[in-house]
């Protein structure tokens, strides 16, 4: 495996004209290999059609000012555009967001180029309780996330196409698994963070070194958010450091809202479900939505998230305390 692999992203922004988003088009020029992969997978590759909202080729919209960011770094083995359910949402609402690859990591990774690599063996064969390997990954991932940054700013004052188009002032990172993890890592070193998302994150991989953050946190999981629900389903032992790092995230952090999503299971954040006709995700990325958004706007405004989004969607969004348990 390369130790300095291309990092690939995309951005989706407001825009204009533009012709309709076909679930293939955000493999291009790399359709072929694509489709042959996920046929292999068993995915109905009319499933890749998660939305009619956004467009390809499109003219960004004028803004009196830049529009906000939003980073997304996805789930260990998801390929970073496999989140349309959610980013086809944030979108139209005003929001930029710039999806982050993981390559050799991802099930694949296609560069505009036309580079295709699948995910390497190692990681395919990587074990849960391989915690040395898992760490040197979130390492990669909060890497990721801060070249990115540097890139955009890059962008922001130099780039025909991009130039002026990002608020990077008013940035949130999202991040859903070991993204999550990763979003929290860089959170707490990077000042240009102004909001954290953590999707179901892997709370077993996130280390309490001594380091805080003030960076307002939301923080969204599956319904299976107790260690009881988790040891149903996973190895007891990553169980029990996943309600650790729970645990210790409530005590550690004190600018932080704490939900789960009644529904949801840990790949609901995804598309994934999608591809494979599991249409449970729909009410899961709706809701995931409109939290996001509540959240965002709030502290771009200097709050916190208002604690009526909770009442708002009585019996999907629940508050929970350090156990998982609703409060």
């Amino acid at each position: 495996m390369e130790q300095n692999p291309r990092l690939a992203i995309s951005i989706f922004y407001p825009s204009s004209g533009g012709s309709p988003l076909r679930g293939l088009d955000l493999y291009a020029p790399c359709q072929v290999e694509v489709a042959a992969f996920l046929r292999e997978m068993g995915v109905d590759l009319e499933n890749l059609n998660v939305t009619e909202d956004l467009t390809t080729s499109g003219i960004a919209d004028a803004k009196r000012g830049a529009w906000p960011v939003v980073l997304l770094s996805p789930g260990f083995g998801v390929e970073r555009d496999m989140y349309l359910g959610i980013i086809s949402k944030l979108v139209p609402k005003g929001y930029i967001i710039v999806t982050i690859s993981a390559p050799h990591e991802s099930v694949f990774t296609v560069y505009p180029d036309g580079g295709y690599i699948k995910q390497g063996k190692e990681m395919a064969e990587l074990k849960s309780s391989d915690y040395n390997g898992w760490y040197r990954l979130l390492e990669s991932r909060s890497r990721s996330i801060t070249v990115v940054m540097d890139y955009l700013d890059t962008l922001n004052r130099s780039d025909p196409e991009f130039e002026g188009l990002f608020d990077l002032v008013n940035v949130t990172a999202v991040g859903h698994s070991l993204g999550g993890a990763a979003v929290l890592e860089v959170a707490k070193l990077e000042n240009r963070i102004k909001a954290a998302i953590l999707l179901d994150p892997s709370f077993h991989l996130i280390r309490w070194d001594g380091v805080t953050s003030s960076v307002p946190v939301l923080l969204l999981r599956q319904e299976a958010s107790t260690y009881g629900a988790m040891a149903a389903v996973m190895n007891e032992k990553i169980a029990y450091d996943y309600i650790d790092g729970q645990r210790n995230m409530f005590k550690v952090l004190t600018n932080a809202c704490f939900y789960r999503v009644n529904g949801a299971q840990h790949m609901s954040f995804s598309d994934v479900p999608l591809h494979y006709g599991d249409l449970h995700v729909v009410p899961v990325h709706a809701v995931t939505v409109e939290a996001t958004t509540a959240f965002m706007e709030a502290v771009f405004q200097g709050g916190h998230l208002p604690p009526s989004m909770a009442l708002q969607f009585s019996g999907t969004l629940i508050p929970i305390n350090s156990d998982g348990d609703p409060i």
